[in-house]
């Protein structure tokens, strides 16, 4: 009797998949995601690397928290991929501020022509991620600059799905971005 209710919830699962793909293709979608995850989840990369080209999104950013600290890009499957490991979003500011002031210190760079478009271009990552997955149940300290508009979905669960990824889009979807307004 067991394998009868597997079935049936199985085939439920695929239905309610399919109607939520058919939901979403018509909404908006993030252009640019971060999840923040273990260093598991890099094993499931090239599978999530898939679910977000389906539906359109161009960069995805994963930060990892332990490890030797380091930022890396490269292209997978037609997708921009940050790797960002130990690297925190302090970090991250800090290096941007000791390189501009090597530059005003070198004369290159005047301190008053400073502000944010400046600091930016020093950035590890410069865009901006649309969307912040946190799968598990800390805060995110990474990209703190960038990430200051960015939604967050806190997805307090062992084993990120393809369902679960799909909840994330549909509840992005329902929100309405103001931009700090």
């Amino acid at each position: 009797m067991d394998g009868l209710f597997k079935n049936v919830s199985d085939f439920l699962l695929r239905v309610y998949i399919k109607k939520l793909e058919r939901e979403l293709m018509k909404g908006r979608m993030p252009k640019h995601i971060m999840i923040v995850a273990d260093e598991n989840f890099l094993n499931r990369l090239q599978e999530f690397v898939r679910w977000c080209k389906k539906f359109g999104v161009e960069e995805l950013t994963v930060c990892v928290r332990r490890g030797e600290k380091k930022v890396e890009t490269s292209l997978l499957n037609g997708v921009k991929v940050n790797y960002v490991i130990g690297y925190s979003g302090k970090d991250e500011i800090v290096d941007a501020v000791r390189e501009l002031a090597r530059l005003v210190d070198k004369g290159v760079l005047k301190a008053e022509d400073v502000d944010e478009k400046v600091v930016e271009r020093f950035l590890k990552i410069r865009s901006s991620p649309d969307l912040i997955i946190n799968v598990g149940d800390e805060i995110p300290e990474f990209l703190i600059w960038q990430s200051i508009y960015s939604e967050l979905y806190f997805a307090d669960i062992s084993q990120f799905r393809y369902v679960d990824f799909l909840r994330c889009l549909r509840d992005y979807q329902r929100r309405e971005r103001r931009y700090g307004r």
